[in-house]
């Protein structure tokens, strides 16, 4: 704190008093006065057919400080099982350790049945189809979510009950809405959280299994709008968590959400809850800066960390095995930038666990006889989708 005395027989230094003060002042507004800077996130679709949205939010400049860990060797043998043409990979679910299913742009679903050493693709309806989500509620019961870009965002899903051979017309649960990735905690509850919002923002859920529309109930997520990350959790007590520029919560499988600012304060994406105790949120940027964070909770989202991770990729799924184990991975397929953090100590600290160069977008996991195996999935700046996978204890 800074203190000045100032006595009558000092009037003769008042003008120099008066020049410091005016210093003083200067150097306190000039550090208030941050600029505001146009932060991007992502653009959406990637390929567009007859759009592309912006995913940004006006927050001050944020200095880039990336972290030192990045200069750490890999701590894992990933291994790259698998590459796509034309492919750009959104979403990944494994029904067991052998059957997989991943959702992509153009109306494409590929499947695997031996732990993703080989891909056959089960769906493919070309633009202006886009594939953001797949769940497999078993093997062979599979839903998919996505949009059809026409002149609006029009939001739906579909259904195959015979692992991927026949597939239902589209179930469209809204006619503006972008709606995002489809997940299943339990066989009749499911949650779709709407990717991009206007003056308002929503989310679907079910309770019988949503074997059509009418199934379905539209509801107000975020009464700010705005947008979400594409991943977001949802746990089998049916307790949902969402993120972007608001951080939302429900407690009854979607029904209802309450709102408030985003953890980081520039923005946030995606987000994982291990259980209501133990939470991650991560996010990133491509403008103006090429960076990623994320921010730990131990006490189910009341408290928060600082940036434990601030590297120079944005941050796109985080997954986690354990209250220590996880990853956090992301890219800019932009600039060919991308990879796989590790932290072996609940987010605390990160290392850099692969580099693809490739903007990484879902991860799943299996437990397998060694351990588990986790795959991770994205796509390159050639749109080439890859598939990376490796085992763990």
């Amino acid at each position: 704190m800074w203190r000045f005395n100032f006595r009558p027989e000092d009037a003769v230094k008042s003008a120099s008093f008066a020049s410091l003060i005016v210093f003083f002042l200067t150097i306190v507004a000039t550090a208030q006065d941050v600029p505001a800077a146009h932060h991007v996130s992502a653009n959406v679709p990637v390929r567009p057919s007859t759009s592309q949205h912006e995913l940004s939010a006006e927050r001050p400049l944020q200095p880039t400080a990336l972290s030192e860990t990045q200069r750490i060797p890999p701590a894992h043998n990933w291994q790259l099982q698998v590459s796509l043409p034309g492919t750009i990979i959104h979403d990944l679910y494994f029904a067991s350790p052998t059957v997989g299913y991943a959702a992509a742009e153009a109306g494409q679903v590929w499947k695997t049945t031996n732990g993703g050493q080989t891909w056959t693709e089960v769906l493919n309806l070309g633009y202006p189809y886009y594939f953001y989500g797949v769940d497999a509620l078993t093997a062979d019961d599979v839903v998919i979510s996505g949009i059809y870009d026409s002149t609006t965002f029009e939001g739906l899903i579909r259904w195959s009950h015979d692992g991927g051979q026949t597939w239902t017309d589209d179930i469209v649960l809204s006619p503006t809405d972008f709606t995002q990735r489809v997940r299943f905690p339990k066989t009749k509850d499911g949650l779709i959280v709407d990717l991009v919002g206007g003056a308002e923002n929503y989310a679907q859920y079910t309770t019988d299994g949503g074997p059509a529309a009418t199934n379905w109930t539209t509801v107000v997520d975020n009464t700010d709008g705005g947008w979400f990350g594409l991943q977001y959790s949802f746990l089998t007590n049916l307790h949902a968590r969402a993120s972007g520029i608001n951080f939302c919560t429900s407690l009854d499988g979607g029904a209802q959400w309450n709102c408030g600012p985003s953890v980081d304060s520039v923005f946030d994406g995606p987000v994982f809850f291990l259980n209501d105790t133990y939470g991650w949120v991560g996010g990133g940027e491509i403008s103006p800066n090429v960076e990623g964070w994320v921010h730990t909770t131990t006490d189910g989202g009341q408290t928060w960390s600082g940036r434990t991770l601030d590297g120079p990729w944005p941050i796109r799924e985080i997954l986690f095995l354990t209250k220590n184990t996880g990853w956090a991975t992301g890219g800019n397929v932009y600039t060919g930038v991308g990879g796989m953090y590790y932290s072996g100590n609940g987010g605390q600290t990160w290392s850099v666990d692969a580099t693809t160069n490739a903007e990484m977008d879902a991860c799943a996991s299996q437990k397998v006889s060694a351990g588990y195996q986790i795959w991770c999935a994205g796509y390159n700046e050639s749109f080439t989708g890859v598939i990376y996978t490796v085992t763990v204890k």
